[in-house]
């Protein structure tokens, strides 16, 4: 099989499988419980066709549509980590608005780190911006999907198939994504299947997960009674509003003539 086939099997295997999870996430009406997630796989399919014709067409308007699809996909795929803190969470309100803070205040710092340096540095090319883009915030999307993995892990918090899936699905394309990165910063532009075959395949194998553990609604199962996580974020709240309380008191005094 030439390297051209190979490309060509890797593309449409992924469309295929980027079309069934739509179709059955609008089949079971998974989209509207999953809409974060939802918008990320239809953004990589809106792409993923048109870039196949231009890619084997040998069209120049294809790195123009390369690097708008590597931007838009990896902004809508961020919404994927705020639905698994949101599910994941879903029992404690206030500890998931506060990770849905810390991962949203990570993401513009990172979006806007990369949208003003570029303006500061002009040698920078639009594909060099991307590919800066692309590797800080996969790494501050692998830290989040850590923490949140070491949370459920540490307080057992229980998770549903689909939860698990996302999971487990997003989780491995976050980490092909860094370690091809890590390939071509090391290898430089020359390295062609860890850039062009590394990331397609682990999305590939991501979808084919997803296929099966979003097949239908399986919601994550509610805790029974009170946990220890619940303890120790109602302990930490107390104590994050006396701190509060005691600067704020601090404050009035110290204004005081």
């Amino acid at each position: 099989m030439t390297a051209v086939l190979l490309d060509s099997l890797i593309w449409w295997c992924g469309i295929a499988l980027e079309l069934l999870v739509l179709f059955r996430g609008l089949q079971k009406r998974l989209v509207a419980r999953y809409p974060f997630f939802y918008v990320y796989t239809a953004s990589v399919l809106f792409f993923s066709i048109p870039l196949y014709f231009l890619y084997f067409g040998r069209s120049a308007s294809y790195p123009v549509w390369y690097w708008a699809q590597q931007f838009i996909t990896l902004v809508t795929g961020y919404g994927v980590l705020l639905e698994i803190f949101r599910h994941v969470l879903s029992a404690w309100p206030g500890a998931e608005r506060i990770a849905r803070t810390v991962g949203m205040s990570a993401f513009v710092l990172v979006l806007t780190f990369s949208v003003f340096y570029p303006l500061i540095i002009s040698k920078w090319s639009t594909a060099e911006t991307i590919i800066e883009f692309e590797r800080d915030l996969r790494t501050v999307q692998a830290v989040l999907l850590l923490a949140i993995l070491g949370t459920i892990s540490y307080y057992g918090l229980p998770i549903g198939r689909n939860m698990r899936g996302m999971i487990i699905g997003y989780g491995l394309y976050i980490g092909a994504s860094l370690s091809a990165l890590a390939i071509r910063s090391h290898a430089g532009p020359s390295s062609y299947l860890a850039w062009y075959r590394i990331q397609p395949l682990s999305f590939n194998i991501a979808a084919l997960i997803w296929v099966i553990t979003l097949w239908r609604y399986e919601p994550n199962p509610q805790p029974s009674a009170r946990t220890r996580f619940e303890m120790d974020y109602e302990s930490l709240a107390a104590k994050t509003r006396s701190m509060v309380g005691a600067m704020r008191s601090y404050l009035v005094r110290s204004a005081r003539p």
